[in-house]
């Protein structure tokens, strides 16, 4: 039907310490991977807040900053995420 909106994907950006959502990821699940547990999927959306409108859905193509540590203190593993991990150049100021 020509009266459904078309649906359009964010685009992707590079960012430090990051990744990149893709279909079925879930914050629990990146936490898991990330910091070893589900449970400090509030790290990641702490940090994306301004992107988040509710946990529970999110979208592929969006692009999440992962904190170093989490707010317990284990330290993330981005490697976990393979190519789902981006990283930027630094930004001149």
């Amino acid at each position: 039907p020509s009266d459904v909106p078309e649906a359009v994907a964010p685009k992707l950006e590079h960012a430090d310490g990051a990744v990149i959502i893709r279909r079925n990821d879930t914050l629990w699940r990146i936490s898991r991977r990330v910091y070893g547990h589900g449970v400090r999927y509030s790290t990641i959306y702490l940090a994306n807040q301004d992107q988040i409108r509710d946990p529970d859905h999110i979208w592929p193509g969006q692009v999440f900053k992962v904190p170093e540590k989490s707010k317990e203190g284990e330290a993330a593993d981005l490697k976990a995420m393979g190519e789902q991990a981006t990283t930027a150049p630094t930004k001149a100021q």
